[in-house]
């Protein structure tokens, strides 16, 4: 008899440790969510709003000139015009957020969520967006100016009358993107997927690279292909 009780006290410590190991994992929150914290007053220029919670902030027309805003939730947040030229963004969350006429000229985003956003008349010019996902989002005449885009993911994307001139673009994906009247001079497109996109209506390669980029199926009624190292070019 004292073997069974002895038995039966061992099974029960057993169930009750897994039991409470079980129940704390569940409810550990994801790692985006441990990373962010409520932050209070009003982000300004330079400033240090790194990993702060700001879903839905409304900072339209503001001058946030340099902020840190690395691993920031920002969204569904409104960022018309916003100046955040300089800013770190690395790894922030900006899904869904209104960057219309917002200026990232020099923005470190690296591992930034930029899906689902509408870039229209968006200057991102030199600024550090290899690796993106843009999936789902809008580029009518963004400035991509000098901006490392290595690896970059564009499939299927709008980039009509988008400035790529003097980007670094190699294995960047364009695969179905409509890319009409883009200007791509003097770009690294340098194993590049442009396959099946449409780049009519005054798109320009003048003196870009597409060494090892494909281009089969690509409309080019009304391009000029003065590229070179391919051939695709004239």
């Amino acid at each position: 008899m004292m073997k069974n009780y002895l038995i039966v006290g061992i099974l029960t410590i057993t169930i009750i440790t897994f039991s409470f190991h079980t129940s704390f994992a569940t409810s550990s929150p994801p790692m985006s969510i441990q990373m962010s914290k409520k932050c209070y007053g009003k982000p300004s220029a330079h400033s240090d709003w790194s990993h702060c919670d700001l879903h839905g902030i409304d900072l339209s027309f503001s001058n946030l000139t340099g902020i840190n805003l690395s691993g920031a939730n920002l969204q569904d947040a409104r960022l018309y015009d916003t100046n955040l030229n300089s800013a770190n963004l690395q790894g922030a969350n900006l899904q869904s957020s209104n960057m219309n006429f917002v200026n990232l000229s020099k923005a470190n985003l690296i591992q930034a969520n930029l899906q689902h956003i509408d870039f229209y008349h968006a200057n991102l010019s030199h600024a550090n967006l290899s690796g993106i996902n843009f999936q789902g989002s809008r580029f009518p005449t963004v400035n991509f100016q000098g901006s490392n885009l290595v690896g970059a993911n564009f499939a299927g994307t709008d980039t009509e009358l988008g400035n790529f001139q003097n980007t670094t673009l190699r294995n960047a994906n364009f695969h179905d993107a409509v890319m009409m009247g883009d200007d791509f001079a003097n770009a690294d497109l340098t194993n590049a997927d442009l396959s099946n996109a449409n780049f009519g209506g005054g798109g320009i390669m003048a003196g870009a690279n597409l060494l090892g980029a494909k281009t089969v199926g690509i409309d080019t009624a009304g391009a000029d292909l003065s590229c070179i190292n391919n051939s695709f070019c004239r």
